[in-house]
């Protein structure tokens, strides 16, 4: 497959959107998604649409706020999907609703990415900082949203699958002062690519160092240990994201947390390791769901990239970033 020469996006970067393209064609192609029947339960609150600097998105707004603890869930969706198709997949908004919390979807669309994945391989979306970068834009929404709605808590949950995931890991290093929860699924560590070419290469399981991973993802907090709780989950079946990146990923978050000594246990079909805390929750953990391709576990199969017969990922991820 050919690619074009660069182009320049809106946000005035180097575009090479068919070789971005080829290379996601490259590791997705070979997913794909069949309607299936089921009823979601009705959700309480509202899903709005709006826009800040170019930058669309769409907005879970809870009946009723939480009372205390982090109010935002930023979500990121995967290549080829849509905001509201990654909401009815995770099921983000009907579990946002139970606890009061407001769901913000950045929106990538084809102008800045062929096949919509998010650019978490180009070097200005590794960090906060002059310039233009996708990880600029998304915190200008989240700023917005914050001021619109009188969020006082800046703290923020990140979620996201495949390309979502991994500017989610992104987010989390760039912005350690807001990030204090992450939830993926098919991610892979910091700055494990630089570049379209090494994007592959990155998510077929061919990862660096984690104490350079990990380094460079302390980056941004000074040099200090991350104050993040994780909940990270792989399809061991996934053909598209090797599940390698699993271990990969929790060797990084763990040398960035500070955190040692897991456990491995199995649960639900699937085999999970756990980092706790001396009260002993969970502060990182890793789930490797046996069975489960690119995807989704516990999903709504009625959208893309979803494992329904999975565990719930989405309810135990929020179990996890809440327990501060």
């Amino acid at each position: 497959m050919r690619a074009e020469r660069p182009s320049r996006g809106r946000y005035g970067r180097r575009r090479t959107t068919r070789r971005i393209g080829a290379v996601a064609l490259v590791v997705l192609a070979a997913v794909g998604w069949w309607p299936q029947t089921g009823t979601a339960q009705p959700a309480a609150g509202e899903f709005r649409r709006g826009s800040v600097q170019g930058r669309a998105y769409r907005l879970w707004v809870p009946e009723a706020r939480a009372a205390r603890g982090p109010l935002l869930v930023v979500a990121l969706h995967g290549c080829w999907q849509t905001a509201e198709e990654f909401a009815l997949g995770t099921r983000l908004n009907e579990a946002a609703g139970r606890r009061g919390l407001f769901v913000l979807y950045p929106v990538q669309d084809r102008r800045d990415n062929a096949l919509r994945c998010w650019n978490w391989f180009s070097p200005e979306n590794h960090r906060v900082g002059p310039g233009p970068s996708e990880i600029a834009s998304i915190l200008g929404v989240v700023r917005e949203i914050q001021r619109q709605y009188t969020i006082g808590d800046s703290r923020l949950l990140v979620i996201g699958l495949s390309a979502g995931a991994f500017m989610a890991v992104n987010l989390a290093c760039a912005a350690p002062d807001l990030v204090v929860g992450l939830g993926v699924t098919a991610g892979g560590p910091f700055r494990c690519a630089a570049g379209a070419d090494a994007a592959l290469q990155c998510v077929r399981g061919r990862t660096g160092d984690a104490t350079a991973e990990a380094t460079a993802c302390r980056a941004g907090a000074g040099g200090r240990h991350l104050g993040l709780r994780a909940s990270l989950w792989h399809g061991e079946a996934d053909e598209v994201v090797s599940a390698a990146n699993l271990p990969a990923l929790l060797a990084m978050l763990a040398l960035a947390t500070g955190v040692a000594h897991p456990a491995t246990e199995s649960r639900q079909g699937a085999t999970v390791t756990v980092y706790r805390d001396p009260s002993g929750r969970p502060v990182l953990e890793g789930w490797l769901v046996a069975g489960m391709g690119h995807a989704w576990s516990g999903g709504d199969g009625r959208a893309s990239h979803t494992y329904p017969t999975g565990p719930n990922a989405t309810e135990r991820i929020l179990e996890v970033l809440l327990s501060q």
